[in-house]
């Protein structure tokens, strides 16, 4: 520890800015191997995981509890020191972070795990109360303590954090409206087949949806009570969730790093980027595609849990080959998983694709069908999705091993499946 003009200065071998899955997996992993001075920066007084939030929000959850990965105490005894404290700033050319209390640390090396921040869209009424996003604890609770039968809520935003949040307040008995700038719920993950499957259960549930458009405008008197879409229409509201998409939260002072086009650091297959002193994970940063050995950015909790568990390897100039794409959800009663590149990710790879239905029997069963995204002329196999019944989480490993081995569409049949026109 040193002093500096009166200002506490710190030092530590290892420093890791982030308190989500990701940062907390990091720091015990670091301590544990190198054994050398680590530290956790949280602005959150604990470390907890916010990959099954929208339970919380079906069942009113109103402690953080079932969510706590590590408490303090927790790191301590694997050897982390952890400071619950907001950061300013980060000067890389002092290797130094710079704390809201006043407190600065020097760093040998710095990970960033800071996650990303919810995107608002740029509207007439978007600081009304009323408005929610949906990451953190603190946002479920706030959610949560609205959602009361009978109430009205308009939910913008499609993607499986839309969908989730649609079912747990449906669930509720709030009437939920949904919107998406996208023709079908669902589109980020999954193709259109499935796209049109996920619409039916949402109506089935009661759940309305309108596809192509987006909010225009909010109104009220300091509470949002209507909202004004891009097509005209207007809905009495009592509140409205935004789930539009994120953004990388990047600490000032870093603005010097390379970054991708959605705002990402820019990392390289030993997850460092442009300064070899610093280290990003999770949703602030790219991470390497298996299939196709690019860059991505891929914002899901459990990539940011595999890089966790890389990284010390990593440091050591073990590079890993590259994350395969892995999402499980269940929502309006039914399971969804993909396994792979989507349609989505493979635009944005520049990879020439199509996808095709299969059915496979299943004993007990019966007919079960999914479907595949692939490569145009290869064939070679990308991806596989699903939205349906608990067996398919048999069949994602099946169709993992299938990816990873290069198998290719002709080759389903002799595995028992049905390849549909």
């Amino acid at each position: 520890m040193f002093f500096e003009f009166g200002v506490t200065t710190l030092y530590y071998d290892f420093v890791v800015v982030g308190g989500g899955v990701g940062g907390g997996e990091a720091s015990v992993r670091l301590a544990r191997f190198f054994n050398k001075p680590t530290l956790l920066i949280s602005d959150y007084p604990l470390v907890y995981s916010r990959m099954t939030l929208s339970y919380g929000l079906k069942q009113g959850v109103k402690t953080v509890d079932p969510y706590v990965v590590y408490t303090p105490e927790d790191l301590r005894g694997e050897g982390v020191t952890f400071i619950h404290d907001r950061v300013v700033a980060v000067e890389p050319d002092r290797n130094t972070v710079i704390l809201g209390s006043g407190r600065r640390v020097e760093y040998g090396v710095l990970v960033l795990a800071t996650g990303s921040k919810a995107r608002f869209l740029d509207i007439d009424g978007v600081s009304l109360k009323g408005v929610f996003t949906f990451q953190t604890f603190t946002d479920m609770l706030g959610l949560s303590s609205v959602a009361e039968p009978g109430r009205r809520a308009l939910v913008a935003g499609t993607g499986m954090i839309g969908l989730l949040v649609s079912d747990a307040l449906s669930a509720r008995g709030v009437k939920v409206y949904t919107v998406d700038i996208l023709p079908l719920p669902g589109l980020t993950a999954v193709e259109e087949p499935l796209a049109r499957t996920i619409l039916n259960k949402m109506k089935l549930k009661g759940v309305e949806f309108m596809g192509g458009v987006t909010v225009e405008k909010l109104k009220g008197d300091r509470r949002v009570e209507e909202a004004i879409l891009t097509n005209g229409e207007r809905l009495q509201v009592d509140f409205v969730v935004f789930s539009v998409g994120v953004v990388p939260n990047i600490p000032q002072g870093l603005e010097g790093l390379v970054k991708s086009r959605e705002g990402a650091l820019l990392t390289d297959n030993l997850f460092r980027t442009s300064r070899r002193d610093i280290y990003a994970i999770g949703d602030c940063a790219t991470t390497m595609d298996l299939q196709t050995g690019e860059s991505i950015y891929r914002p899901l909790g459990i990539i940011a849990s595999y890089a966790a568990k890389l990284l010390p390897k990593a440091m050591e100039g073990v590079g890993y080959q590259g994350f395969l794409a892995y999402q499980v959800e269940e929502a309006f009663s039914v399971l969804f998983m993909r396994v792979g590149l989507n349609g989505l990710e493979a635009r944005r790879l520049g990879v020439n694709y199509s996808y095709a239905l299969v059915e496979l029997k299943v004993p007990g069963v019966g007919v079960t069908r999914n479907l595949v995204v692939y490569e145009k002329g290869s064939g070679r196999l990308l991806g596989w999705q699903s939205v349906g019944g608990y067996i398919a989480s048999y069949k994602s490993k099946v169709f993992e091993h299938m990816i990873k081995s290069g198998m290719r569409l002709e080759d389903l049949e002799e595995k028992g499946f049905k390849v549909l026109e």
